[in-house]
């Protein structure tokens, strides 16, 4: 049986691609979006294990730790 991860939530709404999350990662689960004018992080939760590291990077706040 897989174990349940408390996946942080992720909105790009005040997401400045300052890439502080992407660093922070152990798992490298957070890529960027970077097309025309759009610009910021996207989680891959296929990856993630819950560390919440994101969550304490952001300094935007975009990551909010998961409940559990």
């Amino acid at each position: 049986m897989k174990k349940s991860v408390n996946h942080p939530t992720f909105s790009s709404r005040n997401c400045t691609a300052c890439w502080k999350c992407i660093e922070a990662c152990p798992k490298k689960a957070i890529r960027k979006v970077g097309f025309l004018w759009h610009r910021h992080a996207i989680p891959l939760y296929a990856r993630c294990i819950g560390c919440n590291l994101c969550v304490k990077a952001c300094p935007q706040g975009c990551f909010k730790a998961g409940n559990g």
